[in-house]
């Protein structure tokens, strides 16, 4: 995907999705090597940076598979990063 000038976030379209459990941000980057995903939590404002393989790789996965990924006492939903 190409468009805007390539220098950044800002030149994409920002999708935000909100339900009663999260709030994210979604732009395409294109500051990197190539295109990624730029989502942002925004409730604590942290920032992950996906590039198309990783997105992909979420369509190979079950439900029931990402099911630890939800789980605050693995992943954290907590504003302060571990080790930080």
């Amino acid at each position: 995907m190409s468009r805007g000038n390539g220098s950044g976030p800002a030149d994409e379209p920002r999708l935000e999705l909100e339900s009663e459990f999260a709030a994210v941000a979604v732009e395409v980057d294109l500051a990197a090597n190539g295109p990624r995903l730029r989502i942002e939590n925004r409730q604590n404002r942290r920032v992950v940076y996906l590039d198309p393989l990783e997105v992909a790789s979420l369509t190979w996965l079950s439900h029931d598979r990402l099911g630890p990924f939800l789980d605050p006492s693995q992943t954290g939903w907590s504003s302060n990063e571990e080790g930080a």
